[in-house]
């Protein structure tokens, strides 16, 4: 039986067992280590976050750049030159045959046609007026998750994880399989929008179903081994590439592994015994402990009994009340902002990395192992918060180095600058899903990540300041970073605590906090 208590629980564990049951958290301690469960469910999730990084990175492969052929006879010998010829501007082929730099009509040239297949820009016809639509795909994509992080975290929060799941997967199935059988860019558009809202649903989801089931001292390896696998499969994309080079060809083979992925959810995906007990379904979350211990081998605790110290149900007043729900959020928001901010600036700093497009997409994906590893080891001694902050400040040192005129120093604080975004990354997934209490966890993270959505499509604007000052974007960005630790300093400490199922053990977060640094006879020193 759920017990009903509005009373903060300050017992000691034993005695609060006795008294009130078990926690969730509790019942994960008392059977030990991680297990067979925990393994095979973290197993099927990293599948889905490698599925969610092809997406990502899918127009990278499908918007190269296809060399061009001129047929225009004054031009004979101008073939192949590779950029479209939007300006002949610094072409000196086509400088020696036309005075205008406006560039050729669109009838006299054409792309190779023996890499026309490649790339939608050829297959689409996407000529110098159309450039803007193959640059506005990535865009789009990320408009999608933006959205789609806030209706499937509402999902989550009302339906359940495993039929949100299901549902924002099957979206995926969908849109992937219409890409390479329609002829038309606007249908690519609008499949690229879906893609987005579908990734905002099943890969958040997977990363708070994995880490719920977690135990406490276990959770930092878990979290981190999930975005440890998204940095994998943003390399392997480079094999998806080279091996499939024709583009409705690479449509189809990344559109295989979602298909596989939704039909194993419906069998092997479990639902979180934490969403049961939030919804009074004591019987159910239960039965889900209860699978747990027997596929790990373990017993459950004599009579056990779950309970929760709230109402079984939040009123959307009690949360947009809380003065420390309503600072601590945005405080969140601003830390996926920037972590978004700093990546993608980086990103699409990838023009200094010079080379075969296939290797470069290995290196990007590469590039944020260490940094995931890094945030792993540190984030159990000095704490998320600090990882978050000391990350967070050596990206930007990188960034600003690197405005340094030299193409290998470039090459190598770029590189480090990825590490570090790479970390993160890694602390503010984990980070979210440990502060936030159950019945809004993933609406909370699904806010941040929809603040992600929104720093990934001004990157590019931002990154575009150069043209006025080589050192703009950098200033700007690195000194919104300053202010992101400074205000991030105010949230508490998750590492090693148990993940808050109410409000009221979210504030208890703050309570720990508070005495932390308040001195003897002395006033709060960190206090929101």
């Amino acid at each position: 039986m759920t017990v009903i208590t509005n009373e903060y629980v300050t017992d000691e564990p034993q005695d609060r067992k006795k008294k009130y049951g078990y926690k969730i958290d509790d019942v994960l301690e008392h059977f030990g280590t991680i297990g067979k469960f925990q393994i095979l469910l973290t197993v099927l999730c990293s599948f889905l976050t490698m599925i969610a990084a092809w997406r990502i990175l899918f127009d990278i492969m499908t918007t190269k750049t296809i060399p061009w052929k001129c047929i225009d006879p004054r031009c004979v010998n101008a073939t192949n030159i590779g950029e479209m010829p939007c300006s002949i501007e610094n072409n000196t082929e086509l400088e020696k045959q036309y005075s205008s730099g406006t560039g050729l009509q669109n009838n006299l040239w054409t792309f190779d046609k023996d890499q026309k297949s490649h790339s939608i820009v050829a297959i689409f016809d996407l000529r110098c007026e159309d450039k803007w639509k193959y640059s506005f795909s990535s865009s789009i994509y990320f408009i999608g998750a933006f959205f789609g992080v806030w209706i499937f975290g509402r999902l989550s929060d009302a339906l359940g994880r495993y039929l949100t799941l299901l549902i924002s997967l099957g979206l995926c199935v969908v849109q992937a399989w219409i890409i390479p059988f329609f002829n038309n860019m606007n249908v690519y558009l609008a499949c690229r929008f879906f893609d987005g809202a579908s990734f905002g649903g099943f890969f958040l989801i997977a990363f708070v179903l994995d880490v719920e089931y977690a135990p406490p001292k276990y959770r930092n390896m878990i979290g981190t081994l999930f975005h440890f696998l998204t940095s994998g499969g943003m390399a392997l994309i480079s094999l998806w590439g080279f091996a499939f080079k024709d583009f409705r060809a690479f449509a189809i083979a990344l559109a295989v592994p979602p298909t596989i992925m939704w039909i194993v959810s419906f069998f092997f995906f479990p639902e979180s015994a934490r969403y049961y007990l939030s919804k009074g379904k004591d019987e159910k979350a239960l039965a889900s402990l209860k699978k747990v211990a027997d596929t790990n081998g373990k017993q459950m605790p004599l009579d056990c009994t779950l309970y929760e110290d709230i109402d079984v149900k939040i009123s959307l007043f009690k949360v947009i009340s809380n003065k420390r729900l309503l600072i601590a959020a945005p405080i969140n928001m601003f830390g996926w902002f920037m972590t978004s901010m700093v990546y993608y600036m980086l990103w699409f700093s990838a023009k200094y990395l010079a080379g075969n497009i296939y290797v470069n997409a290995a290196l990007l994906g590469l590039a944020e192992l260490p940094g995931r590893v890094a945030a792993y080891l540190l984030m159990d001694r000095i704490g998320r918060k600090k990882t978050f902050m000391l990350s967070m400040i050596l990206a930007c040192i990188c960034m600003f180095i690197s405005l340094w005129d030299n193409s290998i120093n470039r090459k190598v604080m770029y590189c480090f600058g990825k590490a570090l975004a790479g970390a993160l990354w890694a602390v503010i997934y984990l980070y979210s899903s440990e502060m936030y209490p159950t019945k809004i966890r993933n609406l909370g993270s699904g806010i941040g990540s929809a603040a992600a959505r929104v720093a990934a499509l001004l990157a590019p604007f931002v990154g575009a300041l150069i043209e006025v000052n080589a050192s703009l974007p950098y200033i700007i960005v690195g000194a919104l970073a300053f202010v992101c630790c400074g205000v991030f300093w105010f949230l508490p400490e998750t590492a090693g605590k148990d993940l808050p199922q109410t409000i009221e053990e979210f504030e208890n977060l703050f309570h720990e906090a508070e005495k932390k640094y308040k001195p003897e006879g002395g006033k709060e020193m960190a206090k929101i």
